[in-house]
């Protein structure tokens, strides 16, 4: 079974690290590699998802299989981060808020999804 915070319109199956790597080569990608080496208590949380199908109508009209989608879950707290090839995003998300993160004016995207991961989806959440 895949975890409420993904999207129910799909399925998904779940992929291992490595797969992912090999798969999702798009903008955001370097954000599983990050938190790997300077996060490891929140990247040993994660699990990663790719959506297969569609199993009801969408607005977007096809599985969005080009995405990347992890969540984390602790038992505690939880969010997930999904990576978006085409609009160039970095979407971090609980049940509570969203944020979506691009490359604007040269700001450091990767930093600014790690602060808001740490201060807003996991400290807040305490």
């Amino acid at each position: 079974m895949t975890h409420s915070l993904l999207n129910n319109s799909q399925e998904y199956i779940e992929e291992t690290y490595e797969e992912v790597k090999t798969r999702y080569i798009s903008f955001g990608k370097d954000i599983y590699q990050i938190l790997k080496e300077k996060e490891l208590e929140i990247f040993n949380n994660l699990k990663f998802y790719q959506a297969t199908k569609l199993i009801e109508k969408t607005t977007w009209g096809k599985a969005e299989t080009e995405n990347s989608y992890a969540i984390y879950d602790d038992g505690k707290t939880s969010f997930g981060i999904q990576l978006e090839p085409m609009s160039a995003i970095i979407c971090l998300y609980n049940q509570k808020t969203q944020i979506e993160i691009g490359n604007w004016n040269g700001n450091d995207y990767y930093s600014e999804s790690i602060k808001f991961i740490k201060e807003e989806l996991i400290k807040s959440n305490k």
